[in-house]
């Protein structure tokens, strides 16, 4: 693990809303966020925080009173606004999984700082399971926690889609994981969607879509990768070549 990686990680970070930030004060009220400082942290008065809302704003703050209901700080700074360190990035679009399985690539892509993840119920759809409100505020919170551990400033935006072709239907481009694809990336571009299909694989009415769309097929070696894993890593291959390229 690089230095940089253990330095955001051990960082005392907490996401709050652009209306605290610009307080005169710094107070937290938030459950979820005074559970994380009080007990995560072990924060104390004196301690400092950098706090910042997911949109590139960030603020620091000493800790004064922390109680059950309330902690209470004084700003260090002024609002500071980091702009995004990824600008132009393909979008990852992620059939709905097994067990929650896409949960790690949501975390992976989330630190690496992609803009957009778009989830899609697949027709082969093993999870059996409806969509749900909670369902989608779980992939949002793994964003946000993997966006505060990995020391960025924006989180990653979680699109839920009811379909394939509701998720591509917006974009110029499209590529999609395939063991016979070619053995290349597409060039960078804006409107750029990389697709990874569920664990029984694309049906044929999935594939016809892609077809319509003029999808390419890439491959990243001539083994086929569990979809856990493609979901990560393809968009990841994708991402650093268009770095390269720049």
């Amino acid at each position: 693990m690089g230095l940089a990686v253990v330095r955001a990680m051990s960082a005392r970070r907490c996401k709050m809303t652009r209306t605290e930030l610009e307080a005169t004060h710094a107070v937290v009220t938030d459950t979820r966020a005074l559970t994380y400082l009080s007990r995560a942290l072990r924060l104390r008065p004196g301690d400092e925080v950098e706090f910042f809302d997911g949109q590139g704003a960030k603020r620091k703050a000493c800790l004064q009173a922390l109680t059950k209901d309330q902690i209470t700080g004084t700003w260090q700074e002024s609002l500071n606004i980091q702009h995004r360190q990824i600008e132009c990035a393909p979008i990852p679009i992620l059939a709905r999984l097994k067990s929650h399985a896409e949960d790690d690539a949501i975390s992976a892509l989330a630190a690496l700082g992609f803009p957009k993840i778009r989830i899609f119920q697949a027709e082969r759809d093993a999870t059996n399971k409806p969509w749900n409100e909670k369902q989608t505020q779980r992939w949002r919170r793994i964003a946000e926690d993997s966006c505060r551990q990995s020391g960025g400033y924006w989180c990653t935006e979680i699109q839920e889609l009811s379909s394939l072709n509701e998720a591509i239907k917006d974009l110029e481009q499209i590529v999609y994981g395939d063991s016979e694809g070619l053995n290349q990336t597409p060039k960078k571009a804006e409107g750029v969607g990389i697709v990874i299909g569920p664990e029984g694989g694309l049906s044929e009415g999935e594939k016809s879509t892609l077809k319509q769309a003029q999808a390419l097929s890439i491959r990243l070696g001539k083994q086929t990768l569990r979809a856990r894993h493609a979901a990560a890593l393809l968009p990841t291959i994708v991402l650093h070549n268009w770095w390269s390229q720049t």
